[in-house]
């Protein structure tokens, strides 16, 4: 007991982020962080945080704006055909704040379940059996979950490392 009484307010935070989105234990969730999510939140960095943006959108407009199951099949296809200039590069200029939380939520689940579809370790979340809403809105609270993080900068290095997604050194080189 005087172990989770001990945690810092960071690791108490994993820990909740965690269990909201099914992972038994933050470590879980972090290898899954690594496969899937950090090169999604590192684009958002670079895209929409490292310019100094800091607008929210409304999460239940959001829902409806994405249209997740479209959206996730639409990537995938992209994908499976290899048009990554459209999955890796889309033309940004004319994009909202809606449309950078949904390049965000709809990268990570089509990811996941593009390894879900060819039983590649790494899949998680597509086997979870939410609706399109639920996953909707658990991401977008996890992308806010991120940015709250990644704003507050380092973590506590006694208890564990947090990924240092700055944007001096994922931004360089991208126009």
């Amino acid at each position: 007991m005087s172990n989770v009484i001990n945690l810092s307010a960071v690791e108490r935070s994993r820990r909740r982020m965690a269990t909201r989105l099914g992972f038994k234990s933050v470590r879980d969730l972090e290898s899954w962080e690594e496969e899937i999510v950090l090169d999604h939140f590192a684009n958002f960095i670079c895209d929409y945080l490292a310019l100094g943006y800091t607008v929210r959108p409304d999460k239940r407009e959001l829902v409806d704006y994405i249209d997740l199951d479209n959206a996730v099949a639409e990537r995938i296809e992209q994908l499976e055909e290899r048009r990554f200039q459209f999955v890796l590069d889309p033309d940004k200029s004319e994009w909202t704040v809606r449309d950078h939380y949904k390049q965000f939520v709809v990268g990570v689940v089509a990811d996941d379940k593009w390894l879900a579809m060819y039983e590649i370790e790494g899949a998680v979340i597509s086997k979870r059996g939410w609706t399109a809403k639920e996953m909707t809105i658990k991401l977008v609270r996890f992308l806010e979950f991120l940015v709250q993080e990644w704003q507050a900068g380092p973590g506590d290095n006694s208890h564990r490392e947090k990924t240092s997604l700055r944007p001096t050194s994922i931004c360089e080189g991208r126009e």
